[in-house]
């Protein structure tokens, strides 16, 4: 079994992955029924399918790797921006939406791109290497939306 400091890096990657992922998933769900851009509900449809898959294979790393991560459950500062979002509609919607997914994906690049290069060995840092591309094409493609 992995011993405590594998553990420990595993269980910081997959408690702060887990929620991210389920940002970008209620989000867009969220986006769907907001925007009324075809851009944004091309993103948006795209983020829910590829963090769905992501989630799938997150928990699935997990398991091989005999990690018990907690589920997934929004962070507090997720949470917020939730509310602001379901508040919003048309424009205000698409701006903050956008703005939250440059940042997501910011965060999330970043985090992947560490647990690749600096996790223990494991399903979950293949997990991570192989998922960092994805998120990364998310990245490009936000940030072009965001300069439109």
């Amino acid at each position: 079994s992995a011993d405590a400091s594998t553990n420990n890096a595993a269980m910081t990657f997959a408690t702060t992955a887990g929620p991210a992922n389920l940002f970008e998933i209620q989000s867009s769900q969220l986006a769907l029924k907001q925007t009324q851009t075809s851009d944004v509900t091309a993103f948006a449809q795209r983020m829910i399918t590829d963090h769905t898959k992501a989630g799938q294979d997150m928990d699935a790393a997990l398991k091989s790797d005999n990690i018990a991560a907690p589920a997934p459950a929004l962070t507090q500062d997720q949470q917020q921006q939730m509310s602001q979002l379901q508040g919003l509609k048309g424009q205000d919607f698409d701006k903050a939406y956008i703005q939250a997914q440059v940042k997501a994906h910011d965060d999330a690049v970043n985090l992947f791109q560490n647990y690749s290069q600096s996790g223990p060995d494991g399903a979950l840092k293949t997990f991570a290497t192989k998922t960092l591309p994805v998120l990364k094409t998310h990245q490009q493609m936000i940030h072009k939306l965001a300069g439109k």
